[in-house]
């Protein structure tokens, strides 16, 4: 993660060196997940468990941004405070049949997005990389049996989409791709899993600029 904001540091730097324009706003808007539909399954030794995504939500995000524009590119890294809830349906195979719970785990990120881009009217198209800081979970999931969670300190992406300027308006609508496969903090019994697919997103952003 150091090195990722460092190369940030970097890029930004080059940017303000050469003269470019600045600009600083806000950002706040939501996102909706695309996880993977396949389960996880678990043998505990007396019995089977499948665990299910039942429902991932709209996650929310804020923070503020600032674009460096150079020759009709811009550079426009990002802050942001981001926040997603995803619902497991956890099914356990006894001999006395199926039994389903669902629960909730939220998790709470800082997101470092950092897009390149260029103008065409009003319209702006973008892409980049993204790097998202774990904060903390609040979860449902803990009281099950053996269940453990180990998050890795930072995680990362990618974005691409098309943006418009109005005014003092920024509105973003983004893809976002990640390189881990979701899940993969699950632990259960000393033993480490994780859903078949990465976590994609879209992402539409409101920003303003001051």
């Amino acid at each position: 993660m150091r090195q990722f904001i460092l190369s940030i540091a970097i890029f930004t730097a080059f940017f303000t060196a050469a003269s470019a324009q600045v600009q600083f706003g806000v950002k706040a808007g939501i996102s909706s997940y695309d996880l993977a539909k396949d389960g996880i399954f678990v043998n505990t030794g007396s019995q089977n468990v499948k665990w299910n995504i039942s429902n991932a939500g709209y996650g929310h995000h804020f923070g503020v941004y600032t674009r460096l524009t150079l020759l009709g590119i811009y550079l426009e890294p990002s802050l942001l405070f981001n926040s997603n809830t995803v619902t497991y349906n956890i099914e356990t195979y006894g001999e006395s049949g199926v039994f389903s719970t669902l629960k909730n785990e939220k998790y709470n990120h800082v997101d470092i997005p950092v897009l390149a881009g260029i103008k065409a009217g009003v319209l702006r198209f973008q892409g980049g990389v993204v790097g998202h800081l774990f904060i903390n979970s609040i979860s449902d999931v803990v009281d099950i049996k053996g269940y453990d969670q180990r998050f890795k300190t930072a995680t990362y992406g990618w974005q691409g989409g098309m943006g418009l300027d109005v005014w003092r308006l920024r509105l973003d609508l983004l893809y976002e791709g990640n390189f881990d496969k979701f899940g993969d903090h699950i632990t259960i019994g000393g033993h480490p899993y994780s859903f078949s697919s990465s976590p994609s997103r879209l992402i539409l952003t409101m920003g303003y600029k001051f």
